[in-house]
């Protein structure tokens, strides 16, 4: 049995997607590099496999947010569209380079699934209350990251 097509895309449309896979994972990341790449004060995304994901109209630009992670987003309207770490951090399940993150605002149906849960909460903003019962979880408490960053010379730490 085939696995249903999940679409999405940019705000301008130029970017267009989809994913023949199930998703993997989801969460929301409340870091100040998630807060300043998506505009916003958090970000959830949803983790597929890298290679369920095909991109059916212009792809988008990529680029190196730090030298474990990339992102990308639309050259035209700056929609933030995914991201994907270029290492394997050990204690974080799906950060690897076999997996990709998709910004949940960029699905078209964004509610397939709901968070599992909260990364970065040490940047969570004072007037955002989720009263969700999931897992919170600070970026310094991933000694998988910690490494990943220890082994480049000069990296700033970004989730």
């Amino acid at each position: 049995m085939t696995e249903p097509v999940i679409t999405g895309g940019c705000l301008c449309g130029r970017v267009r997607y989809e994913l023949c896979g199930p998703p993997l994972d989801m969460g929301t990341c409340h870091c100040r590099n998630c807060q300043r790449w998506s505009g916003s004060p958090f970000h959830s995304a949803l983790a597929f496999a890298l290679n369920d994901l095909r991109f059916t109209r212009s792809p988008p630009v990529w680029y190196e947010s730090s030298s474990i992670m990339e992102r990308s987003f639309c050259s035209s309207c700056g929609s933030p569209l995914a991201f994907r770490y270029l290492v394997s951090i050990e204690d974080l399940t799906m950060a690897n380079p076999e997996t990709v993150w998709i910004s949940v605002g960029s699905l078209d149906e964004p509610e397939i699934r709901s968070p599992d849960w909260h990364f970065g909460v040490e940047g969570q903003l004072s007037w955002i209350n989720f009263d969700d019962g999931l897992p919170r979880t600070r970026c310094d408490e991933s000694v998988g990251l910690a490494k990943a960053y220890a082994s480049q010379e000069g990296d700033q730490a970004d989730s």
